[in-house]
């Protein structure tokens, strides 16, 4: 089976909200706060350790029957400069992708460095949507 490694487009950072363990590699995660400062519209985005993705993208990856991941409540919030920027447009919902596979073995897993890896038939779901801005590259 052939594996991927999305690199997500960066649409904001986390915020206060998000509740970390920076002591452990990769850090782990309680909850999220994702405060989007721009976004181009993609269904998959990231913060280095987080990635989210829109409703769509979540219903199509919880009907796939695939597994190794969870889709958690996020708190997603826009940046003043967002708010100028995204005016008049409509955004997603957005969800925590919690990603709790092995990288190349499971249909979603996370490298040591916290890269996000997907199966063949991971990525045919995932390229469903509007990836855009997401580098993919073979694992």
């Amino acid at each position: 089976m052939e594996f991927y490694r999305l690199e997500p487009e960066v649409a904001g950072a986390l915020g206060e909200g998000t509740v970390i363990d920076a002591a452990a590699h990769p850090p782990r995660i309680e909850a999220v706060h994702y405060e989007i400062t721009d976004w181009a519209g993609d269904d998959l985005v990231e913060a280095f350790p987080v990635y989210l993705v829109t409703d769509d993208l979540a219903d199509t990856l919880v009907d796939s029957g695939l597994d190794a991941f969870r889709i958690r409540r996020a708190t997603v919030t826009l940046s003043d400069e967002a708010q100028e920027l995204l005016e008049g447009r409509e955004l997603p919902t957005f969800h925590w992708l919690e990603v709790t596979g092995q990288a190349g073995v499971d249909d979603l897993g996370v490298t040591d460095q916290g890269q996000l890896v997907v199966s063949e038939q991971a990525l045919d779901l995932f390229q469903g949507g509007t990836l855009e801005n997401c580098e993919i590259d073979r694992f």
